[in-house]
């Protein structure tokens, strides 16, 4: 039964070895071809980061309802 067990454990890591060495090939041929029609695709465009206009009035907000809190909680 050790027997058995052994060989369909071996079995099974090989076809798994097999599987993953032709995975990578694959992989390997579609990232050159990939590189080779790269032309064919825009070029990504970076957008302009945007900072938020109502930061200080939320920072202050934020801190009233803290201060209102601690406040009425008594340990203010």
């Amino acid at each position: 039964m050790f027997k058995s067990a052994a060989i369909i454990m071996l079995f099974g890591m090989g076809f798994v070895f097999v599987f993953l060495c032709i995975q990578v090939v694959i992989t390997t041929v579609f990232a050159k071809l990939a590189g080779k029609f790269a032309y064919l695709l825009p070029e990504p465009t970076k957008a302009a980061p945007k900072k938020p206009a109502a930061a200080k009035s939320d920072d202050a907000a934020t801190v009233a309802v803290i201060a209102a809190a601690l406040k009425q909680s008594g340990r203010l």
